[in-house]
């Protein structure tokens, strides 16, 4: 063999018994052997997560029902990756009490917020003060939950500048920790139904009795079906809260004010139906009023009458131009 080969082949036998010697070294450190096994559990944590979600996708139809599968993999995964890397960087039970002591402390100090907002999803998922679908309003922020998160939730945002609850199609994400720090308001939890009102004022010279009664007409007729359900819900949320609702019928309250007299139909509706149900309730009562010839709705005028005119008169006779 010439001699070259052999000088080239004695290099290249030292450079791979020193790299077998390194990797040995390495793997007798305890530092470098607890990294490793991190970055495997973390590897396959995130492996299985992503195959979860695969398979989820796969055999699962519902997105419901994937959503929920890939979240409950997830938090599992999630649960089993701490207690894993926890175990591999304390060998023993003394070191881990102490590791988990120390570690408290100080996460207590600088992570407040994170922490809280961890309690906070517990609170959320174990006394289920809301859940995906629940409408609900806490420090200003009003939407349907979407999505609940460790440290977030998220909410498909209401209101804005929008009127009467409708969606504002923005996606909001509010910390955990605001549900022990803010009143939480749920639209939807238990029960689904909510009092909506619908001010109208007619002056004082209309037949203010016969706007009333076309009021209750069309809310009585509306609230027929939705008065049955709602006791049925009062009923049994009765046995979990102290609630004493004896009338859920629609009424209609009478008051002076400054423009003539005011009529404030309030009547039970479902919570997503608000904006709905006053539409179509506007509708009808608007078609009575413009065909009934003594009622007049009443807006902010300035008006000029003889000094004998009478504020409660009679209407005069419509125009035939108006019709």
């Amino acid at each position: 063999m010439p001699r070259g080969h052999r000088v080239a082949r004695t290099h290249s036998g030292f450079h791979a018994m020193r790299d077998n010697a390194t990797l040995s070294e390495l793997l007798q450190n305890d530092l470098f052997v607890d990294l490793l096994l991190t970055i495997v559990i973390l590897l396959a944590a995130f492996t299985v997560v992503r195959l979860s979600h695969r398979l989820s996708s796969r055999y699962f139809g519902s997105p419901e029902r994937v959503y929920h599968a890939t979240k409950s993999v997830r938090r599992l995964i999630v649960l089993l990756a701490a207690v894993a890397i926890t175990l591999v960087w304390s060998p023993g039970f003394g070191e881990l009490l102490t590791l988990l002591t120390v570690i408290g402390a100080g996460m207590a100090i600088a992570l407040r917020e994170v922490l809280l907002s961890i309690a906070g999803w517990a609170r959320i998922t174990f006394m289920s003060s809301y859940k995906e679908g629940d409408r609900i309003e806490i420090n200003g922020v009003a939407g349907d939950v979407i999505d609940v998160r460790v440290l977030r939730t998220s909410l498909m945002e209401i209101r804005g500048w929008v009127d009467a609850d409708q969606s504002t199609g923005r996606i909001v994400h509010i910390p955990n920790s605001w549900i022990f720090l803010h009143p939480l308001y749920n639209y939807t939890r238990s029960f689904k139904f909510i009092w909506n009102e619908i001010p109208i004022t007619v002056t004082f010279r209309s037949d203010w009795r016969a706007a009333r009664e076309i009021m209750m007409k069309y809310a009585e007729e509306s609230a027929a079906i939705v008065e049955q359900q709602a006791r049925k819900e009062i009923q049994r949320i009765s046995r979990e809260f102290l609630i004493h609702y004896s009338i859920l019928t629609p009424f209609v309250y009478v008051r002076i004010v400054e423009d003539g007299v005011q009529l404030t139909l309030r009547y039970l509706c479902e919570a997503r139906k608000r904006r709905g149900s006053a539409h179509a309730l506007n509708l009808m009562m608007l078609d009575d009023f413009r065909v009934h010839p003594d009622i007049e709705l009443a807006h902010r005028t300035l008006a000029m009458r003889p000094p004998e005119a009478r504020q409660f008169d009679d209407l005069p006779p419509k125009s035939p131009m108006l019709d």
